[in-house]
């Protein structure tokens, strides 16, 4: 017998310095919750190089969605990315994100992870 409570995958590319927004709808309603989604780096390749660094910077929070909830009866939330916030991240690391839910009763839950990759235009 094995239990899972494991978050949704929901892998994110994008080019920097775009803006980012995508919408996300949940089987409940989410009126009163609180919502988070930081971003984290896992790597950062050398460059000219060709290694990887395994300095300080890795699992470092680099930034954050921001999150709207957008229709809290039919848990529909937007997250966004602004061009600030996308140019400030780097083609030259890999990223995972999460989005983490405290419902009404202090209820701590990790419902969406994923990559998020940062490509050059």
């Amino acid at each position: 017998m094995k239990f899972e409570q494991l978050p949704g995958t929901l892998d994110v590319e994008f080019i920097v310095g775009d803006e980012v927004s995508l919408s996300v709808d949940f089987d409940r309603d989410i009126s009163n919750y609180q919502i988070t989604a930081p971003i984290y780096r896992t790597q950062v390749f050398a460059i000219g190089a060709g290694g990887v660094s395994s300095g300080n910077d890795i699992a470092e929070t680099v930034g954050e969605w921001t999150v709207s909830i957008t229709d809290a009866a039919n848990g529909t939330i937007a997250l966004g990315l602004t061009e600030t916030d996308t140019g400030e991240l780097s083609v030259n690391a890999s990223y995972r994100w999460f989005l983490r839910w405290v419902d009404t009763a202090s209820y701590t839950r990790t419902v969406l992870s994923g990559s998020l990759t940062v490509r050059s235009p």
